[in-house]
């Protein structure tokens, strides 16, 4: 592999094509600054063009609604880890983003007289998400991909891999891509990461392949702290039948009227919580798989008939479809469904400007942890905070007198991939079923711990520079900190439920859990203050995290 030592110099680099780093490309643009865009696939192969429920944002045009009601449902879906603040002030921020989308030219669903037309999904207590049809997160990103091409200054490098992140004297300074198998540096002051989630880490996902969690394994193998890793959202209907992908069934169609059944057609729901199919993603994932594993079936059905034949063929074309391609006509007969590996809590801890704990590397959208989401993502909250905080990073940066600038005479630093032996396509599937099975819906300490044995403890050597083998390192090393998160919140709080702690513990856990390479990991206080990511350096738990209720 032929190697240059660099490519080129940016204003900005951001890692990712969601409507976090496409929105944030735009808005530097309009300031004049030079940034480069990079994705492993096409601009469109991203999470945001995935998602089909919608955006949720008070808008006014429901007046039973406002930014405080949602704000409630926020706090009440993360199960008392949401931060209070960073929640009110993206809540709050949701009619900007609403009024930057439509100028850019996306059209949301209104009916006949013109009026916004909003859905309420899981956890909302009103109906407050906008939607274009059931491809609410394409029509985003077609909206977003075609203003990126009338930028003027936006470098953009499709199938481009981020290998890892250059630092230099404590700073971000860049990147080390895979480019047509050259290994590339490209340099900039600034590096944001908006490169999605890690569905892929598991064996059963909404999440489309190129969801690995690279930006945040490249994030931990700089020094920037993680937090939250144990909370991985599952989302509790996702088509299940053999041979055929995950493919996700809305929660907009139980928002609509959509029944869960069980084997004997009766719905079950309400066994579980009094909200039904409206209740949390995390209690209807649960009892879904709880009704699974009491009839000994591989699905439930999702009955979306009582919507009403034309209403389903008008709202949601795209599903009626992917269900007609595997032999299954919604129309006729319900979805067999089950939970799957959708959304990731956790991620690199930002404060609320998207700043990490390492100078000049910033983070937004689902690789990021805010403290937005807490222990349980509240249903179309994930728009609202990549949109939103893709304006605020564009005022941090737009707004900072002077970037860090790197002096090219000093050595560029560039950790080590290393890996047991996540490179064999057989180990890896191997390892995704085992973390469904293990470190998913249920957890339990001695499974936990049995796994970490057999996976995570034999010697590490290096991977060689394939994208395929990063990838698989990459997932590997996520699986082991979501893991070893998992095992040492002893308790169950939103997405995490440890069937040995079926309890939440408030007095213990009532913190996030932080996590840095080579420091000393525990629970941080709620409470504590961003600005201390700045004093990071080799130990985390000197500042930022409690001894008290380290488990």
């Amino acid at each position: 592999m032929s190697q240059r030592k660099l490519y080129s110099r940016y204003d900005v680099v951001i890692v990712g094509s969601g409507i976090a780093g496409l929105l944030l490309a735009i808005e530097l643009d309009l300031a004049g600054m030079r940034t480069a865009v990079i994705c492993k696939g096409r601009l469109a192969d991203s999470n945001t063009t995935w998602a089909q429920g919608g955006v949720a944002i008070c808008t006014g045009a429901n007046p039973l609604d406002d930014p405080a009601r949602h704000l409630e449902d926020t706090l009440a879906a993360g199960a008392g880890l949401t931060d209070p603040a960073v929640a009110r002030e993206i809540i709050e921020s949701g009619p900007v983003l609403f009024d930057k989308l439509e100028a850019l030219g996306l059209d949301f669903d209104r009916d006949k007289a013109g009026h916004l037309e909003l859905a309420r999904e899981g956890g909302h207590c009103q109906a407050r998400v906008l939607h274009s049809k059931d491809a609410s997160g394409r029509a985003i990103s077609q909206v977003l991909i075609s203003a990126l091409s009338r930028c003027k200054r936006v470098a953009i490098f499709e199938e481009m891999f981020a290998v890892d992140l250059l630092t230099q004297a404590g700073h971000c300074i860049g990147l080390r891509v895979l480019h047509n198998e050259n290994l590339l540096e490209i340099l900039a002051p600034r590096v944001v990461l908006a490169s999605g989630g890690l569905g892929q880490v598991y064996s059963r996902t909404t999440n489309p392949a190129i969801a690995t969690g690279d930006g945040i394994a490249m994030a931990y193998r700089a020094g920037a702290v993680l937090a939250d890793m144990e909370f991985v959202q599952f989302h509790p209907t996702a088509l299940s039948l053999r041979g055929a992908p995950a493919s996700l069934m809305t929660e907009a169609l139980r928002g609509s009227g959509a029944h869960l059944l069980d084997r004997n057609g009766e719905r079950f729901a309400f066994r579980f919580h009094k909200d039904g199919e409206l209740a949390t993603r995390d209690v209807v994932a649960r009892a879904i798989l709880s009704v699974m594993q009491e009839e000994g079936s591989d699905a439930v059905s999702l009955d979306i008939r009582p919507l009403g034949a034309a209403a389903i063929l008008e709202n949601y074309p795209n599903i009626v479809q992917a269900c007609r391609n595997w032999g299954i006509d919604p129309l006729a007969r319900p979805i067999p469904v089950a939970p799957a590996a959708h959304y990731f809590m956790g991620g690199i801890y930002t404060d609320g400007e998207g700043r990490s704990s390492l100078p000049g590397l910033y983070a937004i959208g689902e690789c990021a942890s805010t403290g937005l989401h807490g222990a349980n993502r509240l249903a179309s909250n994930s728009l609202l905070e990549g949109g939103v905080m893709a304006l605020k990073v564009a005022r941090s940066i737009i707004g900072e007198a002077q970037a860090w600038l790197p002096r090219t005479a000093l050595r560029i630093e560039s950790s080590s991939i290393l890996s047991p032996d996540y490179c064999s396509s057989k180990f890896i599937d191997s390892f995704k079923e085992r973390m469904f099975d293990v470190a998913g819906l249920i957890r339990n300490g001695g499974g936990l711990a049995e796994f970490s044995a057999d996976y995570f403890q034999s010697n590490s050597q290096r991977v060689p520079m394939k994208q395929k083998a990063i990838e698989s390192a990459n997932i590997g090393m996520l699986g082991m900190l979501i893991n070893k998160a998992a095992f040492l919140r002893k308790e169950s709080r939103g997405a995490h439920w440890r069937s040995d702690y079926p309890a939440m513990d408030d007095a213990k856990f009532a913190k996030r859990f932080l996590i840095a390479k080579d420091c000393e990991s525990g629970f941080a206080y709620k409470q504590s203050r961003h600005y201390e990511l700045r004093s990071l350096t080799a130990n985390v738990s000197r500042r930022m995290l409690s001894a008290e209720g380290r488990d």
